[in-house]
């Protein structure tokens, strides 16, 4: 649904209509919603439950359930005419006007919109016109502010239009309070990509099918050739190594003997890193040095206190590892690479069919694209990214200090912990969220609409810090190393915020496509709420994914009034958290759990009440279990309705019985088990689960 203000009907529903009278309502549309270079192709007027009334807009007949020609239609109000002809009364829960574009709706915009154009190929000293415009996003957000610090133009909004190419940034782009009612939207027709990445030329033929060149960065985790993300060299690790030294030291030397001694000449070893799988946790940790052993074999000490935090955090621990990676040593195989950062030397082994004299590489040179951000006391707010791709960033974190997942792309580190049976625990659960690319903090009423996010080494999109009521609307994500969209964080400002302007409340993610994202790290989910309040994730479609689809709440229980399962905790809150009132309806998620294990198409966590998810279609998850929806421990106060959910491990899986928590969620008129051949199938919550079609929908809900 994309709704507009303004659109709404001025009246309350339930509306009953006796028979043989005729009532009329009024609907208000903008101006450019029905004049403009993108005027609607057709309309759609339905009611729910349905109805068989005569109906007329702005005095002509229209029927009911059926396009008609918009062309009848005008700004401002439109009167729509309801007569009942039958001999019962008619009540209408719902009256809905749908508006049809091609391609997109249009963001609606007043007529005295202040405008730039920006090209890749302009210049910087131009004016910004279409004819002459700027070369930078930079320099267009620059004369966008100097234009508004004239008092006639203070309040204008601003429209800064892409023109397609790439463009690339050096630093990140930031957006603050003075940035407010800012529009960056694609040029029409044309496809503009921001861009963290820097081209790679001068490939040089190495040995062994190898080629090389310089680069000069000081680090990067990802590289794409030809718009493809290329393999970080790699290789399985053997089944016969065996833990080395002692593991029960923050500070000891400790790590797993190989036996390849030669891996002991390898060079830069400090680079080198080790991955870990178990259960629903993917962990890396870096390598200290590699010597060899009285017996000609390999000694891998890892890098502390990764490797102690990794062995002894609480959940799932690393034991032994599965692969290791980058180093040049391990450089074998067509399409991989590897980085020599002492050296500047990139090396790439070509896959079949690419001409070194012709690939595009990119080597992601900035771990943050775009950052809108306000603060408590003047938050930005209206900035609107139209039709934009945002690719080709990294993120450096699991180089530095490695990567220690605990769940959904948290990661532990030495700070806050305490013992708990003998694991490593951070107070209050207070894990290390995974940046995003993309950062919203202190931001209301922005949105993302149309716009793709991929090639990306962190999270696609962050949502934080009192952020409230922005908009994901109609993006694809895809192609990205860690989660998709990140809403909220699980810190004590968000479990417990001194301050009501913290709480991250009230945004929605839909109609967005949501696939092949957890590509190198295999914890990661499609989109993750935290203590939030009043977020919707509907109408959204998520598949192919290594771990849970959608995972909302954190803590376990534990922060929530009165405290979780657990004996041993710091200490309890009297409070409840923020979260509640979150809403999971309408989404089509499938193929899920495909790596990883204890996770769920829907995944919940801890106290949230008031939060609904329904009418979800749910299916053909795994191998990794339960797979379906999964209230883990605290979820309480939820109500499940109307899902289809089949071909699953476990449809509906309950591991909430501490402090009978079960008891306080409401499981009804559920459809688990039921497959698309059998007798019972919802056809309709199928067909209306995922992405609606392309249109500007106008409608009244109950109550509003």
């Amino acid at each position: 649904q994309h709704r507009v203000g303004g659109i709404d009907l001025p009246v309350q529903l339930p509306l009953t209509i006796p028979p043989g009278e005729t009532r009329v309502l009024t609907i208000s549309l903008p101006r450019s919603a029905v004049v403009s270079d993108n005027a609607p192709h057709s309309a759609r007027l339905a009611f729910e439950p349905a109805a068989n009334l005569v109906c007329h807009i702005n005095d002509k007949p229209v029927p009911v359930g059926q396009t008609f020609s918009p062309e009848n239609l005008r700004p401002g109000d439109n009167t729509v005419a309801l007569a009942n002809t039958n001999a019962l009364p008619a009540t209408l829960n719902l009256v809905e006007l749908d508006l049809e574009y091609d391609p997109a709706p249009p963001v609606l915009l007043p007529d005295n919109a202040l405008y730039f154009h920006v090209d890749a190929n302009g210049s910087d000293q131009h004016p910004g016109t279409a004819a002459q415009p700027f070369k930078t996003l930079a320099r267009g957000i620059a004369a966008a502010r100097t234009a508004r610090a004239s008092g006639e133009n203070a309040s204008k909004q601003v429209v800064i239009l892409l023109h397609g190419g790439t463009h690339y940034l050096a630093e990140p782009l930031v957006l603050d309070a003075r940035d407010a009612n800012t529009v960056f939207r694609a040029a029409p027709g044309e496809v503009p990509v921001i861009s963290g990445g820097r081209l790679v030329s001068g490939w040089q033929p190495d040995i062994l099918g190898r080629w090389k060149a310089k680069v000069d960065l000081l680090d990067f985790r990802q590289l794409y050739v030809n718009g493809k993300r290329a393999i970080r060299a790699r290789s399985d690790c053997p089944d016969d190594i065996v833990p080395y030294g002692d593991l029960e030291f923050i500070d000891a030397k400790a790590g797993f003997l190989f036996p390849d001694g030669t891996m002991a000449d390898w060079r830069n070893q400090q680079h080198i890193a080790l991955g870990f799988f178990n259960s629903w946790s993917h962990m890396i940790c870096p390598v200290e040095r590699i010597f060899r052993d009285a017996h000609g074999k390999a000694i891998v000490l890892m890098r502390q206190p990764a490797f102690f935090l990794a062995s002894h955090k609480e959940g799932v621990r690393a034991r032994f590892p599965a692969y290791m990676e980058n180093a040049l040593e391990l450089l074998d195989a067509p399409g991989e690479w590897y980085y020599d950062r002492p050296a500047q030397t990139l090396y790439y082994m070509p896959r079949e069919g690419e001409n070194m004299a012709e690939i595009t590489a990119v080597a992601p040179q900035i771990e943050t694209l775009v950052r809108i951000e306000g603060t408590l006391e003047r938050p930005v707010h209206g900035v609107v990214f139209e039709g934009i791709t945002f690719s080709d960033a990294t993120w450096l974190g699991p180089n530095r200090e490695g990567h220690i997942d605990v769940q959904a792309n948290f990661t532990t580190d030495a700070k806050s912990l305490f013992s708990r049976d003998g694991s490593l625990v951070k107070q209050h659960n207070e894990y290390v969220k995974s940046p995003a690319n993309v950062v919203l903090r202190a931001a209301e009423r922005c949105r993302f609409e149309r716009c793709t996010f991929t090639r990306l080494g962190g999270a696609g999109l962050d949502i934080e810090h009192g952020s409230r009521q922005n908009l994901v609307n109609r993006c694809d994500f895809f192609d990205i190393s860690g989660s998709a969209i990140q809403i909220g964080d699980v810190q004590t400002t968000d479990h417990h915020p001194d301050d009501p302007r913290l709480i991250v409340c009230d945004n929605r993610v839909s109609n967005c496509r949501i696939d092949h994202i957890g590509i190198e790290f295999e914890d990661s989910v499609g989109v993750f709420a935290g203590y939030t309040r009043g977020t919707v994730i509907a109408c959204n479609e998520i598949h192919d994914l290594p771990y849970s689809g959608i995972s909302i709440g954190w803590g376990w229980g534990e922060e929530d009034a009165g405290g979780g399962a657990y004996e041993v905790i710091p200490f309890r809150y009297a409070t409840p958290t923020p979260a509640s009132g979150n809403r999971v309806e309408r989404n089509h998620l499938y193929r899920l759990m495909q790596r990883r294990d204890d996770g769920g198409a829907i995944y919940m966590l801890g106290n949230q009440p008031g939060t609904v998810i329904r009418e979800n279609h749910v299916h053909d998850c795994g191998p990794g279990g339960p797979g379906g929806v999964y209230l883990d421990e605290g979820s309480g106060f939820i109500e499940i309705t109307r899902n289809s959910v089949y071909r699953v491990a476990t449809p509906i899986n309950y591991n909430n019985r501490a402090q009978d928590r079960i008891a306080t969620c409401f499981e009804h008129d559920n459809f688990f088990g039921v497959l698309p051949d059998q007798p019972g199938f919802p056809e309709a919550i199928a067909r209306r689960a995922g992405p609606t079609a392309n249109r500007l929908r106008t409608h009244q809900e109950p109550g509003q």
